[in-house]
C-alpha cells in the first residue's frame, strides 16, 4: 500500500510539473483535476472500466507520442552531430549504474502492485495474460525509447541545468516540447494527461482491491479510504519534490521486503523468519547509507539525510543498497527457517470449512 501510495504520488507530481511548464498552471489544477476523474469512472466501473480507459489512453499516448517526436526535430534545432559531441548518448560507468538500479527497483516495487496483479488475473487464460504482457511490453519500449531521445536531446540543448540547483531532468523532454508553438504543448499535455491517468486509475483500483480484500471492510468502504488516500498523495504532489527520489524511495522498500516474500512459497518459511528478514532488509538500506555517508562525506548523518532528499540514481551507495538489501532479506529468511523447523499445512480458516467426503464401502451387506 505505501508502494503505491507514492506511486501515486509521484505520478500526479508529474503531471503537475509536465503542465505547470507548458503551460504555466499552478501545479493544483492539473493534480487535483487528474485525481478526482480518475476517483470518479474507477469507482463507479472497478476493474472492467479502468482497462478500457487504459486501451484508449494506450493508443493516444502512442500516436501522440510519436507525433510530438516528429514535431520537435522539426522544430527544435540542434547542431550536427550534436548528441555524439555532447556525450548525452555516450556509455558509461554511472549509466551501467543507473541501468541496474532501475532494473532491480522497477521490478522489485512493482511485485507489490496490486494493480498489475488485478490484471493478470483478469486474463482469459494463460495464452492471453502472454500476448498482453509482450504487447505492454513492446508498446513501452518503444515510448520510453521516443521520449529518451527528446530528453538526450534535452541534455544537449540544456546541458547541467537540468539537474541543478534542482534536479529536473524528469521534465528534461518537456523542455524541448515547450520551445514548439502552443497547438504543439496542448497535444503534449493531453498525452502527458493521458499517461498519468492510464497509471494513476490503476493505482486507485489496485488500492481498493487490496483493502477490499479485509473481509471485515466492504467494497464501499475500500473505495472510500481510497478517495482519502489521494489527499496526502495531492498534497504531496503539488509540493513539487523529486520524482525520482519518490519512486526510489518506494523501490527501497519493495527491495527490501520481495525476498522474503516470495520465499512464503516455500512450504518451510517460517513466518517469523520471513518477517525477521523484511525488517533486517530494511535495516541493511540504513545502514548501507549510513556507512555510504562515512564515506562520502565523512558524517553517517549526512548519507542517512539521502534517503529523504534527492537519491542519486547513479550513486554506488544505493546501488548497493538495492543490491544488498534483497541478498540480507532473503538469507536472514532461509537461516531462520532451516534453524526453526517449519511446514507450512494450510490455512486454518480452508481447514475448518473443510467438508468431509463420506467414504464407499465396498464390502456386502
Amino acid at each position: 500500500m505505501f508502494y503505491m501510495f507514492i506511486y501515486l504520488a509521484a505520478e500526479l507530481t508529474s503531471v503537475g510539473g509536465a503542465v505547470q511548464l507548458l503551460t504555466g498552471l499552478t501545479p493544483l489544477a492539473p493534480v487535483l483535476g487528474t485525481s478526482i476523474i480518475t476517483l470518479f469512472y474507477s469507482s463507479l466501473g472497478g476493474l472492467p472500466v479502468s482497462l478500457l480507459t487504459d486501451q484508449v489512453q494506450g493508443v493516444m499516448v502512442l500516436l501522440l507520442t510519436v507525433v510530438l517526436v516528429i514535431g520537435a526535430f522539426a522544430y527544435v534545432e540542434l547542431p550536427e552531430n550534436a548528441l555524439i559531441d555532447s556525450g548525452s548518448a555516450d556509455a558509461t560507468g554511472n549509466g551501467v549504474i543507473a541501468a541496474v538500479v532501475l532494473i532491480i527497483a522497477v521490478t522489485s516495487a512493482n511485485m507489490f502492485h496490486s494493480g498489475y496483479w488485478q490484471r493478470v488475473w483478469a486474463a482469459a487464460d494463460n495464452k492471453a495474460m502472454l500476448h498482453g504482457s509482450i504487447g505492454a511490453s513492446v508498446l513501452q519500449v518503444v515510448i520510453v525509447c521516443l521520449v529518451g531521445v527528446l530528453g538526450m536531446a534535452a541534455v544537449t540543448r540544456y546541458g547541467a541545468s537540468l539537474f541543478s540547483p534542482s534536479y529536473v531532468a524528469f521534465l528534461a523532454a518537456f523542455f524541448i516540447i515547450n520551445e514548439m508553438p502552443v497547438a504543439w504543448r496542448v497535444v503534449a499535455v493531453i498525452a502527458t494527461v493521458c499517461m498519468v491517468a492510464s497509471s494513476a486509475d490503476t493505482l486507485q483500483n489496485g488500492m481498493a482491491a487490496l483493502l477490499s480484500a479485509n473481509k471485515h471492510l466492504k467494497v464501499s468502504h475500500a473505495q472510500a479510504i481510497t478517495i482519502l488516500f489521494n489527499v496526502p498523495a495531492i498534497v504531496l504532489a503539488t509540493l513539487q519534490l523529486s520524482v525520482l527520489s519518490l519512486f526510489l524511495l518506494a523501490d527501497l522498500l519493495g527491495a527490501a521486503t520481495l525476498v522474503p516474500l516470495g520465499l512464503g512459497l516455500w512450504r518451510r518459511t517460517h513466518p517469523m523468519a520471513a518477517l525477521a528478514g523484511c525488517i533486517f532488509g530494511l535495516i541493511t538500506v540504513v545502514v548501507t547509507f549510513a556507512v555510504g555517508g562515512v564515506l562520502e562525506y565523512g558524517s553517517a548523518e549526512a548519507g542517512l539525510g539521502r534517503l529523504y532528499g534527492n537519491l542519486d540514481l547513479t550513486s554506488g551507495t544505493l546501488l548497493a543498497a538495492f543490491i544488498l538489501a534483497p541478498v540480507m532479506s532473503g538469507l536472514v529468511t532461509v537461516v531462520g527457517s532451516l534453524i526453526v523447523p517449519f511446514e507450512f499445512q494450510g490455512f486454518a480458516e480452508e481447514a475448518e470449512e473443510a467438508v468431509d467426503v463420506p467414504t464407499v464401502s465396498n464390502s456386502k451387506a
